[in-house]
């Protein structure tokens, strides 16, 4: 059925706004002058479009940087998966008219070649994370009829691995939540699962794999993005019950499950896992205490001023910090009973979280391959060699002049997107500006660029206050931007650091309008 939505001259080109169509409500936006209208909310987690921002054909997710386009409402960037149900728009006059069908979904799947069995090719994907996940299906919307086998040594389907540091933790998001897709979905678009496959061995001359248990599998292209296993400290009760790190879906359980009879947990580490395991271990009504060599937490990524409102707003929780201190060892008949510092305290505790960072999977390569981290090196369209290719924790593109590795799950999921789309001949370089968010108690941040070693930093508004933006300068110029509940302005910089149109510090201490520079 049409509806009369709008008069025209109320919708300039390069805005976007939300109307209702009867009972739907929906997008409009105006690229260039032409006119679209789309389902309203973000295919990721249902975040409400209009607070994004449109870039030229770009929409982009408010939340977590999903982007889509905006004629076509076809997903483009992870991590939205789907793309957005477009309507039929017709301008009568001055007035703007959207056809809403009878039956009208909140998604649609991009468009996704067929297999074929006259196609006797095999793409391998080893990982099934969020860049084996968005690969597999990149291979397909990029055109390949042949095989897909996806090897991942964990038991479930692709998961939503950002929610187990966060709701799944807390007890708030339900085992249906956690699938990115269910087998059914794989199934139909022919991707074979082979979950609990381990591999041990890749031999990229002869293009096989072998496996902890089972025959080798041939391939004629592999993508490895094997992703990052969690640091263990080599300490005097480490593998006493109820130690534990966090990764998977698998130590989510069993975390959530001890938490919940827990009285008092211990969290060795104060970055992005140990801050947020002590979130929702907390919110499970545990005495959580935080133990860490920092002196504050993320001051060495985002400098001493916003690692401490971060470490207010644990301790206005309840969380209790040891900082500046290690763990010597931690004791207890069977299962842990107290943590020991190397400054002699000791502490009593009944659950301890290792979060004492990662390290790229990647034993089972040629050691020629690996770099000193254990990375692998790629061109811009992220192939490490001949029908070999790399995405995710372990894989560094160029970027700004120099390879570098960076372990954000949006990062991973697109890079998989790319590196699927150019083992089936897309050609397409991965140019994503990196994005990752972070739960720290009620405040949400989210930081886009990358800065390794910042000289100075720039805020606009309050680090003590309710939003802020905190800009990271590198070689004189804005590298990277945190924010606090500055979601839109966030867009736009990253739109800015996409098409390389960032202001200068200068301007940007004088005050700039960052929508309108969009």
């Amino acid at each position: 059925m049409q509806y009369y939505v709008l008069k025209a001259d109320e919708l300039k080109p390069g805005n976007l706004k939300a109307v209702k169509a009867g009972d739907q409500e929906v997008l409009l936006t105006n690229v260039d002058g032409e006119i679209s209208a789309l389902y309203p909310k973000c295919t990721h987690y249902g975040a409400p479009l209009a607070d994004g921002i449109l870039n030229g054909s770009r929409l982009v997710c408010p939340w977590h940087h999903a982007c889509f386009d905006a004629k076509t409402g076809q997903h483009v960037e992870a991590p939205g998966i789907d793309g957005l149900p477009a309507y039929e728009v017709e301008l009568r006059g001055s007035e703007i008219w959207v056809d809403i069908p009878e039956e009208t979904s909140d998604r649609t799947p991009n468009p996704m070649a067929k297999p074929e069995v006259s196609n006797e090719a095999t793409y391998a994907i080893i990982g099934g994370g969020a860049a084996g996940a968005y690969a597999a299906e990149g291979l397909r919307e990029a055109g390949f009829t042949g095989r897909i086998v996806l090897f991942s040594a964990e038991e479930e389907v692709p998961y939503d691995r950002p929610n187990c540091s966060k709701d799944y933790l807390q007890g708030e998001a339900p085992e249906e939540w956690m699938p990115l897709r269910d087998a059914a979905f794989y199934k139909k678009h022919g991707i074979v699962l082979m979950k609990g496959h381990r591999v041990t061995k890749v031999d990229p001359e002869v293009q096989k794999i072998e496996f902890k248990s089972g025959a080798p599998v041939s391939y004629d292209k592999l993508l490895i993005c094997t992703g990052a296993r969690p640091r263990q400290l080599n300490i005097p009760g480490a593998d006493l019950k109820n130690v534990h790190t966090l990764r998977s879906l698998k130590d989510s359980r069993a975390l959530l499950k001890a938490g919940r009879s827990a009285k008092k947990a211990f969290i060795v580490g104060a970055s992005f896992i140990g801050m947020e395991a002590a979130m929702s271990l907390q919110k499970l009504d545990c005495e959580v205490h935080v133990v860490a060599p920092e002196h504050l937490p993320f001051a060495h990524i985002w400098g001493d001023a916003v690692g401490q409102r971060i470490q207010e707003w644990h301790r206005d929780a309840g969380v209790h910090f040891h900082l500046g201190q290690n763990v010597k060892a931690i004791e207890g008949n069977g299962q842990v009973e107290k943590v020991k510092m190397e400054n002699g305290e000791e502490l009593d505790a009944d659950l301890l979280v290792m979060g004492v960072g990662v390290q790229p999977n990647t034993g089972f390569l040629p050691e020629n391959l690996l770099q000193s981290d254990g990375s692998l090196h790629t061109d811009p369209f992220l192939r490490v060699q001949e029908n070999l290719f790399a995405a995710g924790d372990i894989a560094a593109p160029p970027m700004n002049g120099k390879n570098q590795r960076i372990e954000h799950w949006k990062v991973a999921a697109q890079q998989g997107r790319i590196a699927g789309k150019n083992m089936a001949g897309a050609g397409e370089p991965y140019e994503a500006v990196p994005f990752f968010w972070s739960a720290q108690q009620d405040k949400i941040l989210g930081y886009v660029g990358h800065a390794s070693s910042p000289e100075e930093t720039i805020v606009e508004g309050d680090l003590d206050g309710d939003s802020f933006l905190v800009h990271y300068i590198e070689d004189g110029a804005i590298s990277a931007t945190l924010s606090l509940f500055r979601d839109q302005e966030l867009c736009a910089i990253q739109e800015l650091m996409r098409d390389g149109r960032m202001p200068k510090p200068a301007e940007v201490r004088n005050g700039v309008d960052w929508l309108n520079l969009l």
